[in-house]
């Protein structure tokens, strides 16, 4: 009896390891398939949640996708910090370890954008700097820096139009 509990501790052990790793290694295919299709100059920063990952590639679905990326370049608002939590993306495994992300359904997108405030002008158009049909909810200054963020339900993130800033 002894015996058996030690192995099923192990298994579970192994399989909670296989599951981190699992998602350590998604996490960084999804900032390299990103920055491979919408040409950033590095990686974003991935971090896929929720327990357990392994459960979300079956599916094809995950819970909640976080992507911050800094000093992206754009033709109106010049360099921008990007944050987007992507709530219920529909992302085959396989986009994934092939590096290439062109679409991805979202049940609910939350992006926050943030460029210098020497560009007042640009806020004449703020609502074509969150892309994919997400609305502005909030404007504010923080630091030197314009802070948009917005929000949008059952969007397409088509990653192929980030790269020439038609969003």
């Amino acid at each position: 009896m002894r015996t058996l509990l030690i192995v099923l501790i192990l298994i579970c052990g192994l399989a909670v390891a296989a599951d981190f790793g699992a998602a350590a290694y998604a996490d960084n295919a999804t900032g390299q398939a990103m920055r491979n299709t919408a040409n950033l100059g590095s990686d974003p920063a991935v971090h896929i949640k929720g327990f357990p990952f392994l459960l979300q590639v079956a599916e094809g679905k995950y819970d909640n996708v976080e992507v911050r990326a800094n000093h992206v370049g754009t033709d109106k608002f010049g360099f921008v910090d990007v944050e987007a939590d992507l709530h219920g993306a529909e992302v085959p495994f396989g986009d994934l370890t092939s590096r290439q992300l062109h679409k991805i359904h979202v049940d609910r997108l939350e992006a926050t954008v943030r460029f210098d405030a020497t560009r007042p002008l640009v806020l004449l158009d703020v609502s074509g700097l969150l892309p994919f049909g997400v609305v502005p909810t909030g404007l504010h200054l923080n630091n030197g820096k314009v802070v948009v963020t917005g929000s949008g339900t059952n969007v397409t993130v088509d990653i192929d139009k980030l790269k020439s800033g038609r969003g």
